[in-house]
């Protein structure tokens, strides 16, 4: 298992997104920039780019990070014959990269289509992260722990 192939998926994509921002953080040291970050929509981007966009050696930074949003082939989304990438190509580059640059899907569904070849591969190539929904509990927790780091408190019956 590989730490620079990374899939994100859950319901919210605004939790997807904060996870993946987070695994950027950590992976890109020295903060992002044009010459170092690059994000791709699946639903605009041809796969093919992608990959030769992850194979690409990072310029004028020693770390690359990718995000790929709306990573639809790992899901049972229907889409239109012209934007459905080629599977076979995107298993054998998951078998096979060894890259030094860190590739994030990021999946806006609460479950991956278990029947594919692709998503399977994905699993025992890849690091996934599954971002579930707070609870009401962890909502109050959180919103308390927010207000708290800025010096502000909140009664309880105002959280109820």
């Amino acid at each position: 298992m590989r730490n620079n192939v990374v899939a994100v998926y859950g319901e919210v994509p605004e939790l997807v997104e904060k996870k993946s921002n987070e695994l950027v953080n950590d992976f890109l040291e020295e903060g992002k920039d044009d010459f170092n970050f690059i994000k791709f929509n699946l639903y605009e981007t041809n796969i093919s780019s992608i990959i030769e966009e992850a194979l690409t050696l990072p310029f004028i930074s020693e770390k690359k990070a990718i995000v790929v949003k709306n990573s639809f082939m790992f899901t049972g989304e229907k889409v239109s014959k012209e934007i459905t990438p080629n599977t076979d190509q995107v298993i054998e580059f998951l078998e096979k990269y060894d890259g030094n640059n860190l590739l994030i899907f990021e999946i806006y569904q609460s479950k991956l289509d278990e029947r594919k070849k692709l998503t399977k591969t994905l699993k025992n190539t890849s690091k996934l992260y599954k971002v579930e929904q707070m609870s009401e509990q962890e909502m109050k927790s959180w919103i308390q722990n927010k207000l708290h780091e800025n010096y502000k408190d909140i009664k309880q019956d105002a959280l109820n």
